[in-house]
């Protein structure tokens, strides 16, 4: 995986960093329609963490098929309990349901990505009590770069083949969610790039993109090492993480715009409070 030269130490030297990036990926996009090209990011509190770029599902070392099988449980008992708790609106399909299964802590296939480098850059640094906290990491990808990747191997000639992040209702998404009965039968291998509806307001405050995992669950890893892999790594220097986390507050990025709700409320005020006793 590619790696940025200089540790990260400050928002400011964090934006120039991707912004220089962003720049260099977007030329591969220029000629053709880009108008919605845009990287992602991900940030991880642990930078050297052994189930890095990996979704919770697949972090236990279990056999396939008794994670399958486990995701098809949990499924169906979300939307078994989980509609009389949805506060917004309700959920109209699988995909929908998923979707907000991940966002409120189940395990599922997704990774969770944003579109805002400074977001990523909150979940990285961000909620770290140890008094000797690792170096974190931001992820940046090209979700384009990871679509292409996958649709390569489709059956179809070159001028078939679409382009850029799938959404759900694309034929191409379809065998990465099985209906939960059926969901212990997945085909794809690779992770896909898509696009989530924003069906609550955490969805939307987080900026959210997804990749869904296929039956690989070192599919990124693999495929950062391919020669022209765009998956790239900023670490976070551990003694700067403070003082990063001070600094995107003064930017409006904290815990409760991240997390839009009184949950995220309360934990912003109590996180005042610690450093207030400390």
């Amino acid at each position: 995986m590619q790696e940025a030269p200089k540790t990260i130490g400050s928002v400011a030297s964090f934006v120039d960093a991707v912004s220089e990036l962003r720049r260099k990926w977007r030329r591969k996009w220029e000629s053709g329609n880009d108008a919605e090209w845009i990287p992602w990011f991900r940030g991880e509190g642990d930078c050297d963490k052994t189930s890095r770029l990996c979704p919770v599902l697949y972090r236990p070392r279990r056999a396939m098929e008794d994670l399958l099988h486990e995701e098809q449980e949990l499924r169906l008992e979300f939307r078994r309990c989980g509609g009389q708790l949805v506060s917004e609106r309700q959920p109209v399909d699988k995909w929908e349901w998923y979707f907000l299964m991940r966002h409120y802590g189940v395990p599922t296939r997704l990774l969770d990505w944003t579109d805002g480098c400074l977001v990523a850059l909150y979940f990285a640094v961000a909620n770290h009590d140890s008094r000797k906290p690792p170096d974190a990491a931001v992820y940046m990808l090209d979700p384009w770069w990871l679509n292409e990747e996958v649709f390569s191997h489709l059956q179809v000639s070159e001028n078939e083949r679409p382009e850029g992040v799938a959404l759900s209702d694309w034929p191409q998404a379809q065998p990465y969610l099985p209906n939960e009965l059926d969901s212990e039968n997945l085909g794809p291998i690779l992770p896909l790039a898509i696009d989530p509806s924003h069906l609550s307001r955490r969805v939307a405050a987080q900026r959210s993109r997804f990749t869904i995992f296929g039956q690989n669950r070192n599919g990124l890893i693999n495929l950062s090492e391919k020669a022209n892999a765009k998956i790239y790594r900023f670490r976070i220097r551990a003694a700067t993480r403070r003082t990063i986390e001070t600094d995107l507050r003064t930017c409006g990025i904290s815990e409760s715009t991240i997390f839009p709700d009184l949950e995220g409320f309360g934990r912003e005020l109590h996180a005042i409070w610690k450093r207030r006793i400390n």
